[in-house]
């Protein structure tokens, strides 16, 4: 009867002890997922609700189909590769949401060239790719390989399309200042991809692939153009030649005009007299200096005026 107490007593303790456990993590809830696999199962939801709604605004087929062709017709226009792989890559954006900074990404993998130097005779299937960012975390959500290096690879006259990456990520909260414009966007989300493998002899050799060649040719930003520097001054050497050859703009004859006045003028005029300045104090003190040395030279009884100075 003693020994039935005692075991009694020992589970409502257990049982006692196990219930604040048990309340926590009811008001905790299950334990959170790591940030790769949230990721993916988000990005998995976003393709799954595409492909599945009918009046989605987004047919993966068709977008892989448009994407591929795109890619093929920017990449064509290469006459070689600009690393020793010989691989070429084509970076899309497929979702953007500029207020959270997330966004879903289409990165394929092109053979356009022969390879040179230390990756002669390397298999593609012995290549890695590896994926960064600049301003974002993402997470690769699948690496679907599609061709080979082979017989029907020499046979063809245009790039090969070797690996489709679709990478789902999030811009880095630090680089979410207001107003998003396509000018901050772009560097944040344009990719760094590299290629790493064995040479013949067995030694690791790695190369990077601009993501430059064929960048947002479909998908978002497509339908944008973003002019670097040096574009905006030749398209405005271009506007001002077609308004003067229209006649709407009066021409200037270089040299004869100061277009420099009033800032212009001003520190033009005081670094000039400055300069003049130095030279003209510079002079009268080799004139003194002069001067002083042929006193001494009279003073000593010699002839100082046979010497030039």
């Amino acid at each position: 009867m003693m020994w039935n107490t005692v075991a009694v007593a020992s589970l409502l303790v257990t049982q006692a002890c196990s219930a604040p456990s048990i309340v926590v993590r009811e008001i905790l809830g299950p334990r959170e997922l790591p940030f790769e696999k949230r990721l993916e199962e988000t990005a998995y939801g976003f393709l799954e609700r595409r492909q599945n709604s009918s009046t989605g605004t987004l047919n993966m087929t068709q977008w892989d189909s448009d994407t591929l062709a795109a890619c093929t017709n920017t990449l064509s226009t290469l006459s070689a590769s600009s690393n020793p792989s010989g691989m070429a890559v084509c970076y899309n954006l497929v979702k953007l949401d500029t207020n959270l900074g997330e966004f879903m990404a289409d990165l394929r993998l092109f053979e356009v060239s022969a390879p040179s130097g230390a990756w002669e005779g390397v298999p593609l299937q012995q290549m890695q790719g590896g994926i960064s960012f600049k301003g974002a975390t993402a997470s690769e959500i699948n690496g679907q390989q599609v061709a080979s290096r082979g017989i029907s690879r020499r046979q063809s006259t245009g790039p090969t399309l070797h690996r489709t990456y679709m990478i789902v990520g999030r811009i880095n909260q630090d680089q979410m200042i207001p107003p998003m414009t396509i000018q901050k966007i772009e560097p944040l989300i344009m990719p760094t991809f590299t290629l790493t493998a064995n040479d013949a002899t067995g030694k690791s050799i790695s190369t990077v692939v601009s993501s430059n060649e064929a960048a947002f040719v479909n998908g978002i930003f497509s339908k944008e153009v973003v002019l670097s520097p040096f574009s905006e001054a030749s398209l405005a050497v271009q506007n001002i030649t077609a308004e003067l050859e229209a006649g709407r703009v009066a021409f200037v004859l270089p040299g004869v005009n100061l277009l420099i006045f009033p800032i212009g003028l001003v520190v033009t005029s005081f670094w000039t007299l400055l300069g003049v300045g130095a030279y003209a104090y510079g002079t009268y003190e080799r004139y003194n200096y002069r001067e002083t040395y042929r006193r001494r030279k009279a003073m000593a009884g010699g002839k100082a005026y046979a010497t030039r100075i």
